[in-house]
């Protein structure tokens, strides 16, 4: 297997691409033909790209992404992306960084972009389930994969990416809504249950508060006789601070830069299967639609070449995240066999609601889903990446020896994102 470290860019962008989900089809899906003027290759030099926008006047856009502050982790990667389209186009390109969601609220940015208070924006998708029934019906298909450290997590973004992208119906639900997307869906790992106790038999569940942030998070939790609540991610550390809830649902990362390991720091995962994955987007208005075509392509380069450094810190960042919960004097365990029968059955209950879903063809989603599921994991394989199961051995191989996804992200690329260059 090879390994490096990731670069401190890649390490940067990895929010960028997970939390903030950036990048994507800005060619064949957007809400408007590609802008005009001279285009260059993949790969092409800062001179070539500048040479191509050599008449363009120089353009600020506002890009409100998923960062606090300019110091957050978000933030940094966002300034790194943000650098890179400057260095590209020669200072013709600029970004106006909104932050801390200046602009509008994570479930109002669609229409932000829209009406063109927001030029490029981060939205979360599941927030406002009524604008996205097509959205919501997909993602419900992902806790039929399993939860482990990398192997599974990064087979499942690629997946459901390209499942997205695939299914008409969720290109469309954004474009009905007046908005270029650039990415429709772009998971980060698997959730995972954070709670005060250990949580893991059907005994244990009986009667806990658990935030959810999704439809299918509730199908989970009231399966498992839980009382899900819901409620943002951001006030789940003062509810668990105050035992007003028990239990979060949320990604590792999130647990560790959002403190709820600090106060919920036994974390369960299933035996097969997720806690589900909660996606987030991209969407551009019209001040991205008029630029010239190789501006659009530095846009989408930017994010693309930072693919495979950013699939390694976002694992990195689970790693340090197992660390925590050992610091804080939790433990990850798996869910007891009577648990994990009462998830499994809300599982098919979920696939069998998305495959009668009237918002999309469910059934070839479902299909196509799982079947992207086992080329991702043939692909991952073929790359040099070797599954691990148990949390703390992989945390602890991680700080001297981690993974290196750099071919795997490059095969994503190829697979998924170079087909829908801008051209």
């Amino acid at each position: 297997m090879k390994h490096q470290y990731v670069s401190a860019a890649g390490a940067a962008l990895v929010l960028a691409l997970g939390v903030s989900g950036c990048a994507g089809n800005v060619g064949s899906s957007g809400g408007g033909e590609s802008g005009a003027g001279t285009g260059v290759e993949y790969g092409a030099s800062p001179e070539e790209y500048q040479a191509a926008l050599e008449d363009m006047e120089p353009v600020t856009l506002t890009y409100q992404g998923g960062g606090a502050s300019a110091e957050s982790g978000s933030g940094r990667a966002e300034l790194a992306f943000a650098q890179r389209v400057e260095e590209l186009t020669g200072g013709k390109v600029r970004f106006e960084m909104a932050w801390g969601q200046a602009v509008a609220p994570f479930d109002e940015v669609t229409e932000a972009v829209a009406d063109g208070r927001i030029d490029i924006g981060v939205e979360i998708p599941i927030y406002t389930p009524s604008k996205y029934e097509a959205i919501g019906d997909l993602i419900s298909l992902s806790p039929s994969t399993p939860t482990s450290p990398y192997l599974t997590e990064v087979a499942t973004t690629a997946a459901n990416l390209e499942t997205a992208w695939d299914t008409p119906e969720v290109v469309e639900n954004y474009e009905a809504m007046g908005v270029t997307v650039l990415r429709p869906m772009f998971f980060e790992t698997s959730n995972v249950l954070m709670c005060t106790e250990p949580v893991t038999s059907a005994a244990d569940f009986r009667g806990r508060q658990i935030r959810v942030g999704s439809a299918s998070d509730f199908t989970l939790v009231e399966a498992l006789d839980a009382s899900p609540v819901s409620m943002q991610f951001t006030e789940a550390y003062e509810a668990l601070q105050r035992n007003t809830i028990d239990c979060t649902l949320g990604g590792l990362r999130i647990g560790s830069d959002y403190g709820f390991l600090e106060v919920a720091p036994h974390v369960t995962v299933p035996q097969d299967g997720s806690w589900g994955r909660n996606p987030t987007a991209i969407v551009a208005g019209p001040g991205y639609e008029r630029l010239p075509l190789a501006a659009k392509q530095a846009i989408f380069d930017s994010f693309g070449m930072f693919l495979g450094d950013g699939l390694t810190a976002m694992i990195g960042s689970s790693a340090v995240s197992v660390n925590m919960v050992e610091d804080n004097g939790g433990e990850v365990r798996r869910l007891d066999d009577d648990a994990e029968s009462a998830f499994h059955g809300a599982v098919d209950e979920l696939r069998a609601e998305v495959e009668a879903s009237e918002a999309l063809d469910g059934a070839a989603a479902a299909t196509s889903f799982a079947e992207n599921y086992e080329k991702w994991v043939a692909l991952a394989e073929e790359s040099g990446i070797e599954g691990e199961d148990d949390y703390t051995a992989f945390a602890a191989a991680w700080e001297s020896d981690p993974v290196d996804f750099g071919p795997f992200g490059e095969r994503m690329y190829e697979e998924i994102y170079l087909p829908r260059r801008p051209e």
